[in-house]
């Protein structure tokens, strides 16, 4: 494990993107819900 972390990194790229999909997948986590039936988890969205 100590090999693995002392090697150099390589050059890592950064990744953009626009405020309509941060607000697109904000707004999609918001309205996700789960709810609990006896021993089942349903996921449910929001409309």
């Amino acid at each position: 494990m100590e090999n693995i972390y002392s090697e150099e990194q390589e050059t890592v790229k950064t990744v953009t993107t626009s405020r309509e999909k941060i607000d697109f997948l904000l707004n999609y986590s918001k309205s996700i819900r789960v709810v609990d039936y006896k021993s089942h988890k349903f996921e449910v969205t929001l409309n």
